[in-house]
């Protein structure tokens, strides 16, 4: 799209279509799922008991060397900034992608219509 069209649009059309940037919506799940598991982890630490957090403690399953203690809370920290960091790329650019798409058929769909009855004229 060139500058004489970029123009005529109005902003708010420009807002709603404009694309997600993925490093930082990356990112931002990775801090929110990273904080997430810490805060979790250490709200059952401070609870303590005699077993604390069986369910939480299957998150070691998938995150190797987690584990309910202090030590565990920090790892879980780095693999929540991790997981969440892909998973946040990964939903901007399949955002992107879809949007992409769908703006490429309508600009096609109008562009088709547009000349239509092109051969009607000839």
């Amino acid at each position: 799209m060139d500058e004489a069209n970029k123009e005529q649009l109005p902003t708010e059309i420009l807002r709603a279509f404009a694309p997600l940037h993925r490093v930082a919506m990356g990112v931002a799940w990775g801090v929110l799922l990273g904080c997430t598991v810490f805060l979790l982890t250490a709200v059952l630490l401070l609870k303590g008991g005699e077993t604390v957090g069986p369910n939480l403690a299957l998150l070691g399953q998938f995150f190797f060397g987690y584990t309910v203690t202090w030590p565990g809370a920090f790892i879980g920290l780095l693999w929540g900034l991790l997981v969440g960091f892909v998973l946040g790329w990964g939903f901007a650019f399949a955002r992107n992608l879809v949007f992409w798409i769908w703006l490429t058929l309508v600009k096609s769909r109008a562009e088709m219509e547009q000349y239509d009855d092109f051969l009607d004229h000839m």
